[in-house]
Formats: C-alpha cells, sequence, structure tokens
C-alpha cells in the first residue's frame, strides 16, 4: 500500500512505529474502517424511505397534526418530508466544526465520537416517541455523520499517496452505492417483520467499528511540528474557488433525486415502480463512474478529470431536458449518475492534496459543506426557474452549462509565472 511519508499522522515514523509493526490484516481493518463510512451514510437517506408513510400515520392519528409550531400545524407528510430532510442540515452545518475539531484533537479521537454519536442518533426511532425530539435527533444524526465522513476521508488521504488516494476513493463511493441499493430493501423487510422502529436497528451497525477503530487507527497523534503549525493557520482562501464549484456541481448532481420524478411526469411516466426503475439506473451508475474515475484517474490529470465527468453530467442533463418518453430519460439519468460517481471522488482527491496536512480535517469539513449546500440548495434554486421555463428546459439549461464548462480542457496553458511556482500534486 502507498503511504504518504511527509503528513498526517502516519508520516511520524518514531511515535507509531511498533504500531506500524503489526500484522498486514491489521491495516486492511483500517482500509475497512475508512471505507465504511459512505455505506453507512448512505442509510441516512435510504433506510427510513420506505417506512416514511407509516412515520407520518404513526404522529398524525386521526389527522390531527404531528405538532404545532408558531400557530402551523405540521401535518403527517410534512413531518416524514422533515424526518428524511433534516440530517441534511446537520450534513451541511458540521462540516466546519468537524475540520476544526479534527485538526485540533485529532482525527481518531473526532473518528470515536462520531461513531458512538451516530449509533445513538441513528437509532433514536427505536425508543424516541416524540415527534420534535425525533427531528432533533436526526439533526444531530447529520452533525455525527458529517463528523463520520470527513474523519475517514481525512484518513484516506493521510495514508495513501494521490495515485492512490484515486483508488479507494473511488471503492469508498462504490461501497456507498451498493449499500445504498440494498439498504433500501432490507429496511422493507425489517419493516414488514417489526414495523417502522425496526428500522432505526440498522444505525447500530456502526458500533461494531468502534473497537475496529480503536484497534487498526494510529492510537495518538503525534505534535505539530512547527511548520505545519503555521500551516494550520494558513487560510484556505485559495481552496474557495473549488468549494463554490462544488456547490454548483452539487445542484447539478442532486437533479436526479430531486427534479427527475416531476420531469418524468411530463414524460406521462407515472407510478412509483416506473419512476423508480429510472431513479435506479441513475443511482446504480454512479457506481460505473467510481471504476472509470479508479481505472482513468491517476492517468488523465486535474483537466482530464474534470471534464470527462463533466461532459457526462453535462450530456446526461441535455439529454433529460430533450427526453419525451421512459428509455430516454433513463439513458440521460445513467449519464449523470455516471459523471456524479467520477465526479465526488475526483474532488475529494483534490482537496486532500491540495490542502497542508495540518490544515486537511478544515478542508475536508468545508468541502462537504459545500457538497451538502448544493444538495440543500438545488429545490430552492430549479423549482422556481422550472417553474417560469419549464422542467424540461430547466434540465437542459443546466446540462448545457455544465457540459460547457467541460470545454476548458481546450483552454490555453497557465502562464509563465504560475509555471514556474511548484504546484501541489492533484489528480
Amino acid at each position: 500500500m502507498a503511504i504518504e511519508q511527509n503528513d498526517g499522522f502516519l508520516a511520524h515514523a518514531q511515535p507509531v512505529a511498533k504500531w506500524r509493526q503489526s500484522a498486514a490484516w491489521r491495516d486492511w481493518l483500517a482500509i475497512a474502517v475508512m471505507l465504511s463510512s459512505a455505506p453507512s451514510l448512505a442509510l441516512i437517506f435510504t433506510a427510513t424511505a420506505p417506512v416514511l408513510p407509516s412515520i407520518a400515520r404513526h404522529f398524525t392519528p386521526g389527522g390531527q397534526p404531528a405538532f404545532t409550531i408558531f400557530g402551523f400545524g405540521v401535518d403527517g407528510p410534512f413531518f416524514a418530508q422533515l424526518i428524511a430532510t433534516m440530517p441534511s442540515v446537520g450534513l451541511m452545518l458540521g462540516g466546519g466544526p468537524t475540520g476544526l475539531a479534527i485538526d485540533r484533537f485529532g482525527v481518531r479521537r473526532v473518528l470515536l465520537g462520531a461513531l458512538a454519536a451516530f449509533a445513538l442518533f441513528g437509532s433514536a426511532g427505536l425508543y424516541i416517541d416524540d415527534p420534535v425530539w425525533l427531528l432533533v435527533s436526526r439533526l444531530a444524526l447529520g452533525f455525527a455523520a458529517i463528523a463520520y465522513g470527513s474523519a475517514t476521508i481525512w484518513l484516506i488521504g493521510g495514508r495513501f499517496d494521490d495515485a492512490a488516494r484515486a483508488r479507494w476513493l473511488s471503492y469508498r463511493n462504490i461501497a456507498g452505492g451498493v449499500s445504498g441499493l440494498s439498504s433500501a430493501l432490507f429496511a422493507g423487510y425489517i419493516a414488514e417483520s417489526l414495523g417502522w422502529h425496526g428500522v432505526f436497528m440498522l444505525f447500530l451497525l456502526p458500533l461494531l467499528l468502534i473497537p475496529a477503530t480503536l484497534f487498526a487507527i494510529a492510537p495518538a497523534v503525534p505534535k505539530l511540528s512547527k511548520y505545519a503549525e503555521t500551516a494550520a493557520k494558513e487560510s484556505l482562501s485559495f481552496l474557495w474557488p473549488i468549494f463554490i464549484l462544488g456547490v454548483f456541481l452539487a445542484v447539478a448532481m442532486m437533479m436526479n433525486s430531486t427534479q427527475l420524478p416531476f420531469l418524468l411526469a411530463e414524460n406521462g411516466v407515472t407510478g412509483p415502480v416506473r419512476i423508480s426503475h429510472v431513479a435506479i439506473a441513475g443511482s446504480s451508475m454512479t457506481m460505473l463512474g467510481s471504476v472509470l474515475y479508479s481505472l482513468l484517474g491517476p492517468r488523465l490529470g486535474l483537466r482530464g478529470n474534470y471534464s470527462a465527468p463533466a461532459l457526462l453530467l453535462g450530456s446526461g442533463g441535455i439529454l433529460l431536458g430533450l427526453s419525451h418518453g421512459q428509455f430516454d430519460a433513463t439513458i440521460g439519468a445513467g449519464l449523470t449518475g455516471t459523471g456524479a460517481g467520477w465526479m465526488i471522488p475526483h474532488f475529494s482527491r483534490l482537496i486532500l492534496g491540495r490542502a497542508p496536512a495540518s490544515a486537511r480535517g478544515r478542508a475536508v469539513g468545508l468541502f462537504f459543506t459545500a457538497i451538502y449546500f448544493g444538495d440543500l440548495l438545488n429545490p430552492f434554486l430549479l423549482r422556481p426557474i422550472a417553474g417560469r421555463i419549464g422542467m424540461h428546459n430547466t434540465f437542459l439549461s443546466v446540462g448545457t452549462i455544465v457540459a460547457i464548462s467541460a470545454l476548458q480542457i481546450l483552454l490555453p496553458a497557465r502562464t509563465k509565472r504560475a509555471r514556474e511556482q511548484p504546484a501541489p500534486q492533484s489528480g
């Protein structure tokens, strides 16, 4: 396995020399911990999806509101939507604090705390039967999840060199895709046997990773050098263009989840089963995009690794905008899914490669904030646009913008001054 020798907690051989002499399988256990966050985070959005109608009925018996706030009664469907979306708020707001915590207290402590909090708040539906406190637990789950995800991304960045990061970030994305497809099925079977409360048992699974983390992840973070302390205080403003671009791309990538059902309805594709077939095509093709990135990402370089997924994502949006039925919409959704599956691990790798090691936690946390902010922004930004120009034209417009952005590969090379300066290693 390729290990970085110049940064991260694994860069300091003396404090962890004995730990490094452990059996090779301990390394694989550590990697399993690193890859686990994507499947666990997928549970947030897939485990409860099959039981949202049951949750709505449970908390609004006889049609009464689940609770009242500022004189407004929250009905069953709206309460169910809050259950589904509340973790996204925590995921968006928790990125910055999580990054600071990693840089201040060390990744191992943050990861252990995140695993415990993820299991505690994720399983709240087993023991909380109050609608308000259940929503609070879902908000807290989002904060725990962003800490969990950021810590594992940090570990991948600290453990592997640049080329290896492309592969392992892709494998992490693939694991999340497989889990997302399978957990919804498991949740359905559990709900039929044990009721809607039962699906929250799935959130207890990350508890198994606590002993694995204690055993396989380095027991302490060495004291930072003076250079690292200086780097930690440096501004990450040079990464803001990447974060802003991440927000825009997240809006585009989220269209398969938030806007696609409405476009399918305009195409005459109705019914949960037919809509799910198209949605599954988009979700499953993200795994193909991650596979392509693991194979081609280390070879294409920075420009190629943006242009290829942007072209896939944009052409998928264009095809969806021009679609008239289920078949062409399925192909369009598949193309956008492939682009998203390539784009996410590449941008994670880009952040890991450019951020100073001592500030890597902040950089990863801010990147997650950008992505989830784009996800949250999607309906507020695109629904008004669709109301004016129509859903098909909205997909066509966004797809065209993304596809045109892929032409950055034709831009002239960097200026002489830029070439004279050492560039950070990136994909």
